[in-house]
């Protein structure tokens, strides 16, 4: 029997995959229903594919740092520019990472992941930057722009109130979505994912995960909005 908190999070993105009219208010209304899932969740096997990486706790540079490659795009032209949407196309059977923000899971295909990092003090803030852009980290040398996840989806929450843990990258890019928690993997198939047929007013969900009611992103399309410095309402 689906308990309190399983009713929320399947109301909230079946909402999300229905594409309603108004969103801004449902979205504030069922989020304040939703509560942390148990501590019993399934935990990260202790061996996990080589695209998973966890790093060490490092130091805050101490030269200036400029917003890295791939950040919020400047151009007019490059933020117009329509790309035709197509779903993800994972195979017969594909493998997932969940994890948490918010109270809120969601899963992220291994195939687009790019590493996971430790979130820790040494995250420089940049000005001048949309509000959901929590700043850039540093990891072997290379510089990452961090999502406040929760504030981009617009949760009611941010990093001033959640407690983030790690960065999840997604792909190549050097976009990290912040996370309070790493839930597991596990190998899904197709039947298994409720799938988006049209992009709708959120093309960076794929669909949602039946069993687990949570949304599967679509880590091209995520980025393709963070490139162009919008939320999940376009702004």
């Amino acid at each position: 029997m689906k308990n309190h908190n399983d009713q929320a999070m399947e109301s909230y993105f079946s909402a999300m995959l229905s594409e309603p009219s108004s969103t801004e208010g449902s979205v504030k209304t069922l989020t304040e229903d939703i509560h942390p899932q148990p501590e019993n969740l399934q935990q990260l096997p202790p061996t996990l594919p080589e695209t998973l990486i966890f790093s060490e706790q490092q130091q805050a540079p101490e030269e200036d740092i400029d917003v890295a490659p791939g950040a919020l795009s400047e151009s007019a032209e490059q933020s117009e520019q329509v790309t035709a949407w197509k779903n993800l196309d994972l195979g017969n059977e594909f493998q997932v990472l969940f994890f948490e923000v918010a109270g809120l899971q969601f899963a992220v295909p291994l195939t687009d992941l790019g590493g996971i990092h430790h979130l820790d003090s040494s995250l420089n803030t940049l000005f001048g930057k949309p509000d959901w852009f929590s700043g850039v980290m540093t990891h072997n040398d290379v510089l990452f722009n961090i999502v406040d996840t929760a504030k981009w989806i617009n949760t009611g929450d941010s990093a001033e109130s959640l407690n983030y843990t790690h960065y999840i990258l997604l792909g190549s890019t050097a976009w990290g979505l912040s996370c309070e928690k790493l839930v597991g993997t596990e190998m899904l198939t197709p039947a298994q994912i409720k799938w988006r047929k049209v992009p709708g007013k959120r093309p960076w969900i794929a669909g949602m995960v039946k069993d687990k009611m949570c949304a599967l992103i679509h880590a091209e399309e995520l980025v393709r909005l963070l490139d162009s410095g919008i939320n999940i309402y376009g702004h």
